[in-house]
């Protein structure tokens, strides 16, 4: 079976955590996780200018990922991009303590390009497996080949959906395969875009760098924020809508009431007010349309919003189906290797089209007293602890 974003406006709220236990990516700027994040983190571009003769007799500047994409064309990009991701995931499994036995998957959610059908998904997570076992050995592949995967389908917001399609932990023991992958260098894309003056070239300053990337996140469920074993982020539920109409079109005045409505979701469905924000994630590129709507939407909150702005996309280019969770494993992995790491991240993905979507993600924290913390109550009544706040900050470094 396969599902799509609901065109409905913000979508209802499970109170399911899931907690990134492990992260896997791959990017222009680096071919693991750890590496694109340190890469992001030191504002070390990679990117190219490029000749595409059915695009244009000038130069676009594009985000490529060539260690991973070049070379043999047997398997299709998407598939070596994802294949890569999962490698990656898979030796940060390995590097596991002893001590920390993982469980595997109950369910795969695959976000993907809004233009691939059932069947093209089908055959791509197919090729995916080939492709890790070509990267990290059969021991990798075998145990996914019987394990339920459901493709998404979408733009910015297809990883959140995604997201929101895991929905509640079925159990206290429950784990989850949440990967996304996109590639916005095929040509028929880059044809579509330029025609839109939607492609960053020497004469036009603020268009779109199209990039690619895949990221694969093992989820564990997890019924509160209480720090356990180690550090980690979770994921609390995102928030979905539409737009009346795409948001990129030069003559259209900007609208910035989807993306406005889904950051209050997201700050909803998480408990917290606008103060417990200290980092935002955003695919913010520079556009000058993206630029008037996030400023607008932003305006839109309280006035004490003001968190630290991180903007991947500046470093890995526009990665379509692949924004959200490539977002979630960058910012896993500068949690555990920032001198200072966040406590509490607010995500979002401004679709080209007529998607946006927002999600909060919290740092575990080991902490005594729950007087501070805000309890979110899932739909069987139980309540979850959650220590969103900047406060945090001075409780633990």
């Amino acid at each position: 079976m396969t599902s799509r974003m609901s065109a409905s406006n913000t979508t209802p709220h499970s109170h399911g955590l899931w907690r990134i236990q492990h992260a896997g990516a791959v990017t222009c700027i680096g071919t693991s996780a750890w590496q694109s994040a340190a890469s992001w983190a030191g504002m070390q571009k990679r990117m190219r200018k490029l000749v595409v003769a059915a695009v244009s007799p000038h130069p676009v500047t594009i985000a490529p990922c060539p260690e991973i994409t070049e070379g043999a064309q047997d398997t299709p990009r998407l598939a070596k991009l994802l294949g890569a991701a999962l490698a990656d995931l898979v030796a940060d499994l390995q590097a596991r303590p002893a001590n920390d036995p993982v469980a595997l998957p109950r369910r795969i959610l695959l976000a993907v390009p809004q233009r691939l059908s059932a069947d093209d998904a089908t055959a791509l997570w197919r090729q995916t497996l080939a492709a890790l076992e070509r990267w990290a050995g059969p021991q990798a592949s075998a145990p996914l080949i019987d394990i339920p995967c459901t493709p998404v389908f979408g733009g910015h917001g297809a990883g959140y959906a995604a997201l929101q399609s895991l929905g509640t932990p079925t159990s206290a023991n429950d784990h989850a395969l949440l990967c996304a992958v996109h590639s916005l260098l095929d040509e028929t894309t880059l044809v579509q875009a330029h025609a839109q003056s939607a492609l960053l070239t020497d004469s036009r300053p603020h268009g779109r760098i199209s990039g690619e990337a895949a990221a694969a996140l093992l989820l564990r469920a997890a019924a509160d924020t209480y720090y356990r074993d180690d550090r980690h982020l979770v994921l609390h539920a995102p928030a979905l809508a539409r737009g009346a109409g795409p948001h990129r079109l030069p003559q259209q005045q900007a609208d910035a009431a989807p993306l406005a409505q889904v950051l209050r979701g997201a700050l909803d469905g998480a408990g917290w007010k606008e103060e417990h924000v200290g980092c935002a994630v955003s695919d913010f590129d520079g556009s000058d349309w993206r630029a008037a709507i996030q400023i607008m939407a932003r305006a839109r909150l309280d006035g004490s919003f003001q968190p630290d702005t991180w903007e991947p996309a500046a470093m890995t280019g526009q990665v379509g189906a692949a924004t959200g969770p490539l977002h979630w494993a960058l910012a896993a992995q500068r949690l555990r290797h920032d001198a200072r790491p966040p406590n509490s991240i607010l995500s979002w993905a401004l679709d080209e089209g007529e998607e946006v979507a927002a999600v909060a993600l919290e740092r575990t924290i080991r902490i005594q007293s729950t007087r501070n913390a805000y309890p979110i109550h899932s739909g069987n009544g139980a309540a979850t602890q959650t220590f969103s706040a900047r406060f945090l900050q001075s409780k633990e470094s």
